[in-house]
C-alpha cells in the first residue's frame, strides 16, 4: 500500500529539494522479537525446515521403539505403612523445650525420614536377609528398584519395588516392610529414652540456675536495704511531687509580693535599709532637739521679718544662727542614715510616711523569708531527684534479676511437665508402624505398557523434531518473510517481488514494449504458468512505481538509487523491471547503469556497451543525450549503460561532472533510476551515487540476506548517506497461485489467448 507523505522537505546537497517522507535517516537496529508466540512464524519455520523436523522425529521414534521392544517385561508391587497414629494424645511442650519430637505429635519430617530409610543403617540388615535367597541383589540394585513416597499430605508411606521377576518383587517387598516396622520400634524406643535423659539433665541445670538467681536477689536486697525497689521509688516520687508543689506555691507568693514591694519603694523613696535608718533618725533625741531649735529660729525669723528689714542686725543674727544649726543637723542625719540626705526633710516624716516605710520593711522581710524557703526546697528537690535516679539504677538491676528468676522458674515448670508427659508416653509404649495394605502376589502387576509407551514416544519424537527445526532455523540468520523483515528493520516495504525461476533462462519477464492496458501486459505470455508469473511479477513493479509516486505529495521523487547488501539479490533485474513499469505508465524514464565495476543493464536489454556513463564523465561531450539509448518499441524508456570500466569508479561518481550530468538529465526525464553496486566489502559506489539522488531503495532477498549484514548496512547508511532511505524492496517473496488467478480472472476477466493456455 502507498505511504502517506510527510510535510517536511530536505535538500540533497545540490540545491534540489528532496521529497518529504516518513522514513528517518538512521533506521533503528534490528528488533528482537521476545516473549511473543507468533504461530504464523512457527508455521513458516516448520514449512522451511520440514526435512529436519521429519528426519529428527522419525529417527527419534525409531530409536524409542527399538528401546521399548528390546526391554524385558517389568513387574511392580507396593505396600502402604501408617507411620503416625491417626488419633493421638498430644504431649504439649516436649518438642518446644527439649527439641525431641513427641511420638504422638504429627511433626514427622517425611523427606528426612525417607532418606533415613534408604540409608545404609536401615537397608543393610534388610539386604542381608534378601541375599540369603537372592545373592545377586546388591545395595545399589535394591535402591534402584525401591521407591518410597508420602501419599499426599497423609501419614502414610507408600513403598514399591520393581523387578523383571514377580517372585523377587514379592519377597523383597515383604522383607523391606518387615525391616521398616522393626526400625520404627527401635527408633521410637530410643527416641523416648534419649528424650527422658535429656530432660533429666536439663532439670538438674535449671534447679541450680533457679537457686543461684534467688541467692543473688536476696543479696541485692540486703546490700541496699530494700525490700521492694518499686515501692520505695514510688514513695520518693510522691515526696518529690509534694516538694515541687510547695515550691511552686512559694514562687507564686513571691510573684505577688514583688509589685507591692516596688510600689512601696516608689512611694517612700528609699530602699528598706534606708527606711529603717530614717525611722531611727526620727527617734534620735539629739536630732529632734536640733530639729526643734531650727524650727524655733525659723519661726523667729519669720516673725521678725514682718517688722524689720532683711539687712537689720537682728535678722542677720538669726540667719547666722540658723546656718550654724544646719551643719549640725546634717552631720547627725548622715551619722544615723549613712548617706548624703537633706537633714531638713528627714525630720518632717508624717504618720503616713512612717506607715509606708513600715509596710516596705515588712514586705522586704517577708520576701526574704520566702526566698530562703524556696532555696531550701530546691536543695531538697535535688536530693530527692538524685535518690530517684539511684533507685532507677537499682530498679533495672532488680528487674533484671526478677526476669531471670521468672524465666528460670517458667522453664523449670515446663521441663517438669514435659518429663511427666514423656513418662506417660513411655508407659503407653508407642505403637510401631502399621501395614495398612494387603501384600500378596495378586497385588503385583506388570508395569510395561507398549501402546502407551509408543504413544508417549511419538509425542516426544515430534517435540524433538520441533526443537531441532527451531534450532536449525535459529542458526539460519537469513530473513524468510517480508513481515519479519519489516518488523526487524522498521522500514516500509514498498514492493514484494515474487519468485521468478524463469529469470534464470531469460533476463526479463516484462517485455520492454509499450503496452496499452494491464491485460495486454498479462497476456504477452502464452502458458498458464507464464501468465500467472507475469501477472504477479508485473503487479509488484507497478505497485512499486505507484508507491514511489505517493511517497511525497509536494515534491515528486525524480531520481532514485537502488542498492543491496550483497551481490546476487536481484538489484539490477529489479531496476530494469521498475524502469519498464514506469515507462508503461507514461513516464519518461532513464535507467542509468551506475555499477561501473560489473555492469549488467546492457546485458539485460541486449544493447552494446561501447560508450556510457564513464565516458560521459571522462570525455568532453557537447550533449549528454548523445549516449542515451532508446529501448525499441517503448519511446518512454531510455538506457545509459556503464561504459568503459574506469580505474577509480568512486572518483567519477563523486565528481562535479557527475553532478552536472544528473542536473541536465533532470530536465529531460520524469524518473531516473540508478543501478548501483552492492554495499558488500566496504564499497562506497552506491553511497556516492546516492548523493545525486532524491532517495535510496534497499533491495533485500528473502532466504539470502542475513540479519547481521542488513543491520550493518542500515547503520552505515544512516551515518554516511545524504539521501534519505525510502524503504525496502523485498525480492523472492513466495506467492499464492490460487489467489493470483482469482484476482486476475475476477478483475480483468478471462483473456482470450491461445488454446494452449486453457488446456494447461
Amino acid at each position: 500500500m502507498p505511504f502517506p507523505p510527510s510535510s517536511t522537505h530536505e535538500t540533497n546537497g545540490h540545491g534540489h529539494a528532496k521529497p518529504g517522507f516518513m522514513t528517518v535517516m538512521a533506521p533503528p537496529s534490528l528488533v528482537d522479537q521476545k516473549d511473543e508466540v507468533d504461530f504464523s512464524r512457527l508455521a513458516g519455520v516448520f514449512r522451511r525446515r520440514a526435512g529436519v523436523f521429519l528426519g529428527v522425529a522419525a529417527l527419534s521414534l525409531a530409536g524409542f521403539t527399538l528401546w521399548h521392544l528390546s526391554r524385558p517385561p517389568a513387574y511392580s508391587g507396593s505396600a502402604s505403612l501408617l507411620v503416625e497414629p491417626v488419633t493421638a494424645v498430644n504431649a504439649p511442650g516436649l518438642e518446644t523445650v527439649t527439641g525431641v519430637p513427641s511420638p504422638s505429635v504429627s511433626s514427622l519430617d517425611y523427606t528426612s525420614q525417607i532418606r533415613v530409610l534408604r540409608g545404609p543403617a536401615v537397608i543393610n540388615p534388610i539386604l542381608a536377609k534378601i541375599q540369603q535367597r537372592y545373592p545377586d541383589i546388591t545395595y545399589n540394585s535394591l535402591l534402584n528398584g525401591l521407591n518410597i513416597v508420602q501419599e499426599g499430605e497423609s501419614k502414610v508411606l507408600r513403598i514399591s519395588y520393581s523387578d523383571p521377576d514377580p517372585a523377587v518383587v514379592a519377597f523383597v517387598l515383604n522383607q523391606v516392610v518387615e525391616g521398616f516396622v522393626n526400625y520404627s520400634v527401635q527408633d521410637r524406643q530410643g527416641e523416648l529414652r534419649r528424650g527422658l535423659t535429656f530432660l533429666d539433665e536439663q532439670l538438674q541445670e535449671k534447679w541450680q540456675e533457679v537457686a543461684a538467681i534467688e541467692g543473688e536477689l536476696s543479696e541485692f536486697q540486703k546490700r541496699y536495704d530494700l525490700v521492694d525497689v518499686n515501692a520505695t521509688s514510688e514513695s520518693v516520687t510522691q515526696r518529690l511531687n509534694q516538694m515541687l508543689a510547695d515550691q511552686e506555691q512559694l514562687r507564686v507568693q513571691l510573684s505577688s509580693l514583688d509589685p507591692l514591694y516596688e510600689n512601696l519603694r516608689e512611694q517612700v523613696g528609699f530602699d528598706p535599709n534606708t527606711a529603717i535608718r530614717v525611722a531611727n533618725l526620727n527617734e534620735s533625741p539629739t536630732y529632734q532637739a536640733l530639729l526643734g531649735d531650727l524650727r524655733e529660729i525659723e519661726q523667729t525669723i519669720a516673725t521678725e521679718s514682718a517688722r524689720f528689714q532683711a539687712d537689720t542686725p537682728m535678722i542677720e543674727a538669726l540667719t547666722d544662727e540658723r546656718q550654724q544649726l544646719l551643719p549640725l543637723l546634717e552631720a547627725e542625719a548622715q551619722r544615723l542614715v549613712g548617706s548624703a540626705v537633706e537633714a531638713e526633710t528627714l525630720g518632717y516624716q508624717g504618720s503616713v510616711s512612717q506607715t509606708l516605710m513600715q509596710q516596705l520593711v515588712d514586705t522586704a522581710n517577708e520576701m526574704q523569708v520566702l526566698q530562703t524557703q524556696d532555696q531550701a526546697i530546691g536543695q531538697a528537690v535535688q536530693q530527692l531527684r538524685a535518690e530517684i535516679q539511684r533507685l532507677a539504677d537499682l530498679s533495672r538491676s532488680y528487674q533484671q534479676i526478677s526476669r531471670e528468676l521468672t524465666v528460670a522458674e517458667t522453664s523449670l515448670d515446663q521441663l517438669l511437665a514435659s518429663r511427666q508427659d514423656l513418662r506417660f508416653q513411655m508407659a503407653r509404649q508407642a505403637s510401631p508402624w502399621e501395614l495398612i495394605s494387603p501384600l500378596n502376589e495378586t497385588s503385583i502387576a506388570e508395569t510395561s505398557n507398549l501402546p502407551r509407551n509408543l504413544l508417549l514416544s511419538t509425542v516426544l519424537s515430534l517435540l524433538l523434531g520441533g526443537v531441532a527445526a527451531l534450532l536449525r532455523d535459529r542458526l539460519d540468520q537469513a530473513f524468510h518473510s517480508a513481515d519479519e523483515l519489516v518488523k526487524a528493520t522498521q522500514l516500509p516495504n514498498l514492493a514484494g517481488v515474487p519468485n521468478a525461476p524463469a529469470l534464470q533462462k531469460q533476463p526479463l519477464l516484462m517485455v520492454p514494449n509499450l503496452s496499452a492496458t494491464m491485460a495486454d501486459v498479462l497476456t504477452q505470455n502464452q502458458s498458464p504458468h507464464k501468465l500467472y508469473t507475469s501477472f504477479s511479477f508485473a503487479e509488484a513493479f507497478y505497485s512499486l512505481e505507484a508507491n514511489l509516486r505517493m511517497l511525497s505529495s509536494d515534491t515528486p521523487i525524480q531520481v532514485v538509487a537502488l542498492t543491496s547488501s550483497e551481490p546476487g539479490e536481484g538489484k539490477s533485474t529489479i531496476c530494469a523491471h521498475l524502469a519498464i513499469a514506469a515507462a508503461n505508465m507514461g513516464r519518461r524514464v532513464l535507467l542509468i547503469d551506475g555499477d561501473l565495476r560489473k555492469p549488467s543493464q546492457h546485458l539485460i536489454f541486449g544493447h552494446p556497451n561501447r560508450q556510457g556513463l564513464s565516458d560521459l564523465i571522462t570525455q568532453p561531450l557537447d550533449d549528454p543525450m548523445d549516449l542515451v539509448q532508446v529501448i525499441p518499441g517503448n519511446p518512454n524508456l531510455h538506457l545509459l549503460t556503464a561504459g568503459a570500466r574506469p580505474p577509480a569508479p568512486g572518483r567519477l561518481l563523486s565528481s562535479r561532472k557527475m553532478q552536472q550530468i544528473t542536473e541536465q538529465y533532470r530536465r529531460h526525464f520524469d524518473l531516473m533510476i540508478f543501478d548501483t553496486p552492492p554495499l558488500a566489502g566496504g564499497m562506497v559506489d552506491a553511497k556516492l551515487a546516492a548523493a545525486h539522488a532524491d532517495g535510496l531503495l534497499l533491495v533485500v532477498r528473502l532466504n539470502r540476506s542475513e540479519q547481521a549484514e542488513i543491520q550493518r548496512v542500515l547503520a552505515d547508511l544512516g551515518n554516511t548517506v545524504q539521501a534519505p532511505l525510502l524503504g525496502l524492496v523485498v525480492n523472492g517473496v513466495p506467492h499464492s497461485r490460487q489467489s493470483g488467478y482469482d484476482y486476475y480472472y475476477g478483475y480483468y476477466g478471462r483473456p482470450r489467448v491461445a488454446a494452449g493456455i486453457n488446456d494447461g
